[in-house]
Order: structure tokens, then C-alpha cells, then sequence
């Protein structure tokens, strides 16, 4: 075991760790592109039926490169835990639990903004007023469905970086703990939550990747 500031980490586990961050990284470096397109793109991040439906492949891109960006949290987590689970075993748990149900959450909500870019071109084609409400309704119920999914997993995402966040503030981590309990607690202010989120997804996930070639 190697130890830092009264912190143990085992070797056995410095791939994880290493890679770990390092995806972790690039995780918060694609949700960091995915605002500033969203911003430069004019896109809001609340998207309308008509607006997926009149310009589906703005809207897939954006969204699909943020479900690549969510995909890679997944190792991001398993670093965080095996860091942290010599300070905490049973919180870092549990926020690992969470953490990882709240990715396949995103990547459903996703799908959803994909999925209904298919239909988008038969919306566009149909002179049947009757035929457009049909596929309007059926967009809005699944952007309905996309926002719960999201906010599901913005929640679960929320409580297991205030968890994390507390822990951290006893490992190697120290004050970036408060960083991380704060973008969890603004989780219900999705662009503030996720400016934060990015900023300390970007700071960690370098501090896990030194940790990782140092154990």
C-alpha cells in the first residue's frame, strides 16, 4: 500500500485509479465542449418537440456527445472509489450505487432525443395536419419521459457527489470536497450543477491519474 496524508491506496487497484481519472477527465472535458456548442449553437438545454423534430441532427449531436461523455463516468466512479474506500468504505458505496444507476439513466434519456430523430423526416414529410399532431404529441411524451430520466439521474448524481464530497474532505482530496458537495447541491440548477461538475470531474480526474502512476 502506498500512503499519503494518512490515506492508503492499494497498488493492486492503480490501473483502475490511473484510467480511472483519466476518464473521469474526459468526461468533464466533453461535458465543458457539449455547453459551450450548446451556448455557440444557441441550443437550449430544455429542448422543444418541434425543435427536435424541424433540426433533429443539431440536437442527436449535442446530446450524443454527451451521452459519450456520461458512458465514461462509469470508470470515473470505479477510481473514486477505490481511492477513497480505505477512508469511507460504506458511503463510498453507496454513492458508487447511485452513481452508477444514474449513467444508465442519462443513456436512456439520450436514446429517447435519438430515437426521435427517426421519425423526424416522415414529421417533415406528412402534409396530414392530423398525422403532424400525431407525431408532435409522440415527441412530447418522449421528451417528457427524456426530462424525468434526466432528472432521475441528475439527483442520483447530485446526493453521491455530496457523499463523495464529504469523504474526499478526509482523503488526499481535502478541500476540493467542498467543490464537489456544492455542484451536488445545485444539482436542481442543471447549468450551474454542470459547470461545477466539470470543473471538479477536471481537477479529480488529473489528481486520480497522478495517484494512479505515483501508487
Amino acid at each position: 500500500m502506498t500512503k499519503e496524508k494518512g490515506f492508503n491506496i492499494d497498488p493492486s487497484w492503480k490501473g483502475v485509479i490511473k484510467w480511472g481519472g483519466l476518464s473521469l477527465f474526459a468526461a468533464a472535458a466533453i461535458l465543458v465542449i457539449f455547453l459551450l456548442s450548446a451556448l455557440i449553437m444557441q441550443q437550449p438545454l430544455s429542448v422543444s418537440a418541434e425543435g427536435v423534430l424541424e433540426d433533429p441532427v443539431r440536437t442527436t449531436l449535442l446530446f450524443l456527445l454527451a451521452a459519450i461523455g456520461e458512458l465514461l463516468l462509469l470508470p470515473g466512479v470505479l477510481a473514486l472509489y477505490f481511492s477513497l474506500k480505505d477512508v469511507k468504505k460504506t458511503p463510498m458505496l453507496i454513492a458508487t450505487a447511485m452513481w452508477s444507476v444514474a449513467v444508465p439513466m442519462f443513456l436512456a434519456s439520450r436514446g429517447l432525443i435519438i430515437a426521435l430523430s427517426q421519425i423526424s423526416g416522415r414529421y417533415m414529410e406528412t402534409t396530414s395536419e392530423t398525422m403532424k399532431a400525431a407525431y408532435l404529441a409522440s415527441a412530447e411524451l418522449a421528451l417528457e419521459t427524456f426530462n424525468i430520466y434526466a432528472m432521475m439521474g441528475l439527483i442520483l448524481l447530485g446526493v453521491a457527489s455530496i457523499i463523495i464530497g464529504v469523504v474526499m474532505l478526509k482523503g488526499v482530496f481535502g478541500k476540493i470536497g467542498y467543490l464537489v458537495i456544492a455542484a451536488g447541491i445545485l444539482t436542481l440548477f442543471p447549468p450551474l450543477a454542470l459547470a461545477l461538475m466539470a470543473i471538479w470531474q477536471l481537477v479529480v480526474g488529473i489528481k486520480l491519474y497522478k495517484l494512479g502512476k505515483d501508487v
